[in-house]
């Protein structure tokens, strides 16, 4: 039991990393294999990195109607694992903070974190070619929830006295690009309406996605050495 105590969270911060980096292999696998077409140019034949948003890799149908299977199966697995491994971290994330100051606020992270990677999952399994409604909305409450967790996780790590602070000045950086990204998602033109609005949505998500990237890579990184700095590990 010790041995599991000490070594399975050690291991689920190493699997954050190793999710983050999937998810980011899988979709650029997917965005070159990817038929192509985007929303207001049908027959386009390749993946418009700067027209195409990530969910158009999830399609059972490009939009001119051909086959999009390939690239489907790749960003449902990039986004089942992914989502997978965010569970998994934000259940043992409060455990870095037991006994410290910001331990109720880990604990809400860790509820908002694990809603997250639940929606994540959802909206690999949804192609929004034949559920867009409930695509969209697990699109909008993943990115919501992950704005929330990391406010949270923010201020926890400023308020406790063993976590380096570094990790919690790069989740502000993220929390301000994710914020700017949550307001053009919301508020922005939708992107429907013209190839300028499509072009600002799927940028503003390709910014803020491969930040979250980042960002994850970094906290993941950041827990495991608050991890062993705690004496939890050998």
């Amino acid at each position: 039991m010790n041995f599991l105590r000490q070594k399975v969270p050690s291991i689920v911060f190493g699997l954050a990393i190793l999710g983050a980096m999937q998810f980011l292999l899988l979709t650029s696998i997917a965005m070159y294999l990817y038929p192509g077409g985007t929303l207001h140019a049908p027959h386009l034949e390749s993946y418009s990195f700067l027209y195409n948003y990530f969910s158009d890799l999830g399609r059972t149908r490009t939009f001119d109607g051909q086959s999009n299977l390939y690239c489907h199966l790749l960003f449902k697995l990039a986004l089942s694992v992914a989502g997978f491994c965010i569970l998994l971290f934000f259940t043992f994330l409060p455990m870095l903070f037991y006994r410290q100051r910001g331990f109720v606020l880990s604990l809400l992270a860790a509820v908002l974190g694990i809603y997250a990677g639940w929606c994540y999952i959802k909206i690999g399994w949804i192609p929004w070619d034949l559920n867009y409604r409930g695509h969209v909305g697990y699109v909008k409450n993943g990115f919501l929830a992950f704005l929330g967790m990391s406010i949270f996780y923010t201020i926890a790590i400023f308020s406790s006295r063993h976590y380096p602070k570094r990790y919690a000045y790069v989740f502000l950086l993220f929390c301000l690009i994710l914020g700017v990204q949550v307001v053009i998602m919301l508020f922005g033109p939708r992107a429907y309406r013209s190839n300028d609005a499509l072009f600002l949505q799927a940028v503003a998500q390709k910014i803020v996605v491969y930040a979250e990237i980042f960002c994850l890579l970094w906290q993941a990184y950041g827990a495991r050495e608050v991890y062993r700095r705690r004496g939890f590990l050998e």
